[in-house]
């Protein structure tokens, strides 16, 4: 998928390979204050380490994901990953600096980031349609938040699936977004107490909205 020639996106900033590091820091920095990291993190929420865990994420996220910001400066950050596409494989995860990331993280924050993403799991299994697009994360940086940085982004992609008959998927352990979310026309589908504290996961979908 070529993002530049699509014209939804025609005003927003593509990541490239030089963009990870600052990419992912923006959703470190616009990630801190959610439960689920802090959780991960035992508590005190390092941004070092998650900056680390979104660069990975990036890194592997297949070749057709759409992944923009609102700027070079990546002030807001969007990664979608369309429906069907292919998972990245474990070389692809340690060719990303896998191993430098479990290395780093410790053994008990990996096995809390296992369990959390088998759980995530197992809810989009209940939840998710075998042909919805993945929203894999939205954020933006703490110190810009409240200024429509990231409206922009959103919209484009609901534009851009909207015109594509796509219909989209995602989860959030942060109440605070359903309402957010549901005002971009995503249900939510359900909800399911986490096992790794006092937290909820809330699934959320958006149906295939064609304009033609």
């Amino acid at each position: 998928m070529n993002i530049h020639s699509i014209p939804a996106f025609k005003g927003c900033y593509v990541m490239q390979r030089e963009d990870l590091q600052r990419f992912a820091a923006t959703l470190a920095d616009g990630f801190s204050q959610y439960n689920m990291f802090k959780h991960v993190c035992h508590g005190t929420y390092d941004h070092d380490l998650m900056r680390l865990f979104w660069e990975v994420s990036l890194a592997i996220i297949p070749d057709n994901a759409i992944c923009i910001a609102d700027s070079k400066e990546a002030n807001s950050v969007l990664a979608y990953i369309p429906p069907m596409s292919k998972d990245p494989s474990l070389l692809d995860y340690m060719k990303a600096g896998g191993m430098k990331m479990f290395f780093k993280f410790g053994i008990r924050r990996i096995i809390r980031l296992t369990r959390f993403n088998i759980e995530i799991e197992q809810v989009a299994k209940r939840y998710r349609d075998a042909n919805d697009g993945y929203l894999m994360a939205f954020a933006t940086r703490l110190d810009k938040q409240g200024q429509s940085y990231g409206k922009p982004l959103i919209t484009a992609l609901l534009n851009h699936l909207d015109a594509s008959g796509e219909s989209c998927y995602l989860e959030t352990l942060e109440a605070k977004n359903v309402a957010l979310y549901q005002h971009f026309s995503f249900r939510l589908e359900g909800q399911t107490d986490s096992q790794m504290g006092d937290l909820t996961l809330f699934a959320m979908r958006r149906p295939a909205n064609p304009t033609v």
